[in-house]
């Protein structure tokens, strides 16, 4: 989520800019890589995709029934279930595309000026995120006087001004009747964003993959106690030390294409990385049922590796794919979406409710997916208008202003 469209900084003399891991003294010439703008549009571009998947996820049936009512065959059915349960997959692209993004061009940005602006770093994570965020959260609080089926209590206020909305899940569960249970992984990343700039300010290439290392044990370790404990999928799905998989995998793969303004695969070693992340997320989907009452051990410890490294999977399948022949993911409608997708995100559940209230007395046959498609519709409404009200204004400020590293499209 990460874009940034103007280097507004004088530039170092070209002596000055040493790539990571340069000694001080060396007078090499300033990298290729750094002249020009950080940009894969492919990353715009699949927000989109994931965001259908996210949607999908929260929208369609995942039980079978449904589907058998419906005179679907019984594979068809279990097939479609699986699917739909394998679409929560697709938030750990998410957290991937975070540590990728805020990884290099933290990188970029230390490697061109010696050190990391703390300073301009959060603000430009606070222009980006914080205006969006906080309004929703006003928004919940509005709700519940206006409907008593919305459910928000100061609890869940607070962990979310606060950005600990996903602890207070942890403890008090998921809270079905509010639309900002979506944003737990805003506070999620808000975490990493608040420590990860500490640690890039002062810390070897060697000692960041340590660091990065570490956190999958650390993740591991912590479904391991959760789940030897039996504790609720709640509990563990919303836990910030059981999620780390996805970061770290995000970091590594910053440092292993650190630098690079391009990246070519093949188109079939792509199709291969996207058919296995697909594979291993359908799996995950069929057996693992992370989001289970009492998830199991086995599954529990196989399916949360399985999902990040699924979108590993994905993640290398896309990144710089327009080079390899899949020339589509540049499309310009698509890296727009991709670009609204923080509203779209952030406004689903809501026109989900919306649209369920404003249907519960149509009775059709079709009624359900009229319901669907008009809550589609009104998400997409709604995140356009907060995309160029709401953000674009304070995303104007972040780049001119706070911004060290030129990446995103040219304005």
């Amino acid at each position: 989520m990460t874009q940034v469209a103007s280097l507004d900084y004088p530039p170092l003399p070209r002596a000055e800019l040493k790539p990571l891991g340069q000694q001080s003294g060396s007078s090499a010439p300033r990298s290729a890589a750094y002249a020009g703008r950080f940009y894969f549009p492919e990353l715009d571009a699949i927000r989109i995709f994931l965001f259908f998947s996210v949607w999908s996820y929260h929208t369609l049936p995942r039980d079978a029934s449904f589907f058998l009512e419906h005179r679907f065959p019984p594979v068809l059915a279990s097939l479609a279930t699986t699917v739909v349960k394998a679409c929560i997959c697709s938030l750990d692209v998410f957290f991937i595309l975070s540590a990728f993004l805020i990884t290099e061009l933290l990188l970029r940005e230390r490697d061109a000026r010696t050190s990391v602006d703390l300073e301009a770093f959060y603000v430009r994570r606070l222009l980006r995120i914080w205006p969006l965020y906080f309004f929703m959260i006003a928004l919940a609080v509005l709700s519940t006087r206006f409907d008593h089926n919305q459910v928000f209590g100061w609890n869940y206020a607070l962990g979310f001004l606060f950005f600990a909305g996903n602890w207070v899940m942890v403890f008090h569960g998921f809270q079905q009747a509010t639309f900002m249970a979506p944003l737990w992984s805003v506070s999620f990343e808000e975490q990493f964003y608040l420590l990860w700039p500490l640690v890039i300010r002062k810390a070897s290439a060697k000692l960041i993959r340590n660091i990065a290392i570490g956190l999958l044990v650390v993740a591991s370790s912590a479904r391991l106690v959760l789940l030897l404990h039996h504790v609720h999928g709640d509990a563990l799905w919303f836990n910030s030390f059981a999620r780390l998989d996805s970061i770290a995998l995000g970091i590594l793969l910053a440092l292993a294409f650190h630098g690079r303004s391009t990246f070519s695969l093949g188109l079939l070693a792509r199709i291969a990385f996207l058919a296995l992340g697909i594979s291993a997320w359908t799996f995950v989907g069929y057996y693992c049922g992370l989001l289970n009452p009492v998830p199991t051990l086995a599954r529990g410890m196989i399916g949360y590796p399985l999902m990040s490294l699924g979108g590993a999977a994905i993640f290398l399948s896309v990144l710089g794919a327009a080079q390899d022949g899949m020339s589509f993911l540049k499309n310009p409608l698509l890296v727009y979406l991709g670009k609204i997708s923080y509203g779209l995100y952030a406004f689903h559940l809501l026109a989900l409710q919306l649209s369920t209230n404003l249907f519960a007395h149509y009775h059709h046959s079709f009624s359900q997916t009229l319901s669907w498609l008009f809550a589609l519709g009104m998400t997409f409404f709604l995140a356009v208008i907060s995309y160029r009200w709401l953000e674009s204004p304070f995303l104007r400020w972040k780049q001119k202003s706070f911004t060290h590293v030129p990446s995103g499209a040219i304005p």
